[in-house]
């Protein structure tokens, strides 16, 4: 006799091979259209260079047409919640930053649209970026140690540029001034590039940034590099010494880039632009092109920047309520 929890169990596995072939067909097809790559920050900075340089590589290798679009605010929770609620197809997708899909929501869970752990598909690694600190040409700092000496003396005398509150260079911020028991004036800003250009004009002494974002400066003697926050030097700037190396052997920060869509994206979707992307990183050019950036890079499969993912943002859940950057 037939039950009817096998007609039930019928009609399940009918439901998933038909959704199954489905995404193989849509995957297939995929794109059609024009992709929108979102940037959480202004034009000009480490991570809209990134994107497009991704994006014209994609583009070039890919026949693909990827449009970069800027929506800067809110130190991307602004791009973060547009992504959230847009159609899960892979036509609109963001390239995230360590700082504005694990560390600014963590910092302020309050109001968020979003639950970054559900509310995304993780599709694609990109790169890992070191920070690094800047002071204006005419400074009168030349390293670390005489920086935090002044903080330690007096913890208004420096004003510290960085790309927004809960951003990377605000984390390594916090982390400095902890480790090293000194004291500076945090002044946000939408992004390094606006950071940037207002230490040049001497409205703040330091700038903490990407060094894609803080290349431009450094190359025009605009900004004088005083330290990477790696554990080694960067092959772009070997002169530039590391923080650890400057008495801070435990200070490592490097963010990390990654694409991410609305939930929902079908399987064979993400892996074919996981695999375009892969091609991309791949590419000995591209590649040279990060290392002059400062970046490392991966080939990596969706699965484990998911892993990735999750696992920073436990450790990061557990850190940041010591630092208190809310509150600076």
């Amino acid at each position: 006799m037939i039950t009817r929890s096998f007609w039930m169990a019928i009609t399940a596995i009918v439901s998933s091979m038909t959704f199954c072939f489905s995404g193989t067909v849509q995957a297939q097809a995929f794109p059609n259209k024009p992709i929108r790559l979102i940037v959480p920050f202004t034009a000009g900075g480490g991570t809209d260079l990134l994107a497009r340089q991704l994006a014209e590589s994609l583009t070039k290798a890919e026949g693909w047409n990827v449009v970069v679009e800027n929506r800067a605010g809110g130190n991307g929770i602004i791009a973060l919640s547009a992504i959230a609620r847009s159609a899960p197809d892979g036509y609109e997708i963001i390239l995230a930053l360590r700082e504005n899909i694990v560390i600014a929501p963590l910092l302020n869970p309050k109001g968020l649209t979003f639950d970054p752990l559900k509310s995304f598909t993780t599709i694609a690694y990109v790169a890992n970026a070191p920070m690094v600190i800047v002071a204006a040409k005419d400074s009168k700092y030349t390293d670390i140690k005489q920086v935090l000496a002044t903080a330690k003396k007096d913890p208004t005398a420096l004003r510290f540029g960085t790309s927004g509150l809960g951003s990377m260079s605000h984390l390594l911020l916090a982390l400095i001034s902890k480790e090293a028991q000194a004291g500076m004036v945090h002044v946000p800003y939408k992004g390094s590039n606006p950071a940037l250009t207002d230490m040049v004009g001497g409205h703040v002494e330091l700038v903490g940034g990407s060094i894609a974002s803080a290349k431009p400066f450094i190359d025009s003697q605009r900004a004088i590099p005083l330290a990477v926050s790696s554990k080694t030097r960067v092959p772009s700037y070997p002169n530039v010494p590391t923080i650890a190396e400057q008495g801070y052997p435990e200070l490592e920060v490097a963010s990390w880039y990654g694409l991410f869509g609305p939930a929902g994206i079908p399987a064979p979707v993400v892996e074919k632009i996981n695999a375009a992307v892969g091609r991309v990183l791949s590419n000995p050019a591209f590649l040279t092109t990060l290392q002059n950036q400062g970046m490392v890079t991966e080939v990596s499969t969706p699965a484990a920047f998911d892993t990735y993912f999750r696992s920073d943002y436990e450790v990061l859940a557990k850190l940041l309520p010591s630092l208190d950057m809310n509150s600076k």
